[in-house]
């Protein structure tokens, strides 16, 4: 297994963000199942228990029909409001935040965002990317163009994603490219590290400069993921993923 993971944080709401690197335990419960290994959350100061991306998904279909906890959109978007959550389902639930995540072509990999319990969407938001399978026969040469889409305060079911491409060049090794929706474009010029199949570099938001850094993961470098980040201007911190075409 080959994990890859951005962003361990902490909030000023007094809990965690992390995604350790052990991925996921193995669970068998009433209320969600989970396989060992695979990508997945664990917020430090409510759950000692690390939920996989694949679980909360399930759990987001057994639970859209009641129409209060979200619901997987148009988009294959999952928004999940664990705020909404009623207290006798556990005591915890109704503590671990709001997520809002995308999985990347058939790769065990997701991007998305995370707002604790009673956050400030533009303060307390993180961006992450987490997945398994990260490159092991990197490109030597030659070019690709991946179809890019973005997650930046997607709290509600089929609002839009940030869209676009990102050109690589691996005689280069860089990553170019953009990806926007209405108000906000994000922009990227990153260089590529062959040996941690990984890209890092400069990020544009709306003119506003950042930084961006990600993996490439499956055969040949056939997926990436990563996050764009903008210090002081949170506003704008945006996660991403996407399929080479």
């Amino acid at each position: 297994m080959r994990l890859s993971h951005k962003n361990n944080a902490p909030t000023d709401k007094g809990k965690v963000f992390t995604l350790p690197e052990k991925g996921a335990a193995e669970h068998n419960g009433w209320f969600h199942t989970d396989e060992e290994g695979l990508p997945g959350v664990d917020i430090k100061g409510v759950s000692t228990k690390v939920s996989s991306f694949k679980s909360l998904t399930g759990v987001t279909k057994r639970t859209e029909f009641l129409g209060v906890f979200g619901g997987i959109d148009d988009n294959d978007m999952v928004v999940l409001k664990m705020n909404n959550m009623p207290s006798w389902v556990s005591s915890f639930h109704n503590k671990l935040g709001n997520f809002a995540f995308k999985k990347v072509g058939a790769e065990e990999l997701y991007y998305g965002e995370w707002l604790v319990r009673d956050g400030d969407i533009n303060q307390d938001r993180i961006v992450y990317y987490a997945g398994n399978n990260k490159t092991a026969n990197m490109p030597t040469g030659g070019k690709a163009t991946y179809s890019v889409s973005g997650i930046n305060k997607n709290t509600e079911l089929n609002q839009p994603l940030l869209a676009g491409s990102l050109n690589a060049d691996f005689n280069a090794n860089t990553l170019k490219g953009n990806m926007r929706k209405s108000g906000l474009l994000i922009s990227i010029d990153a260089g590529i590290n062959n040996a941690e199949a990984s890209f890092k570099g400069n990020a544009k938001a709306n003119g506003i400069n950042g930084q961006t850094e990600g993996n490439f993961f499956g055969n040949n470098a056939a997926a990436l993921a990563g996050v764009a980040k903008f210090d002081g201007n949170n506003q704008f911190d945006t996660a991403f993923g996407g399929t080479k075409q």
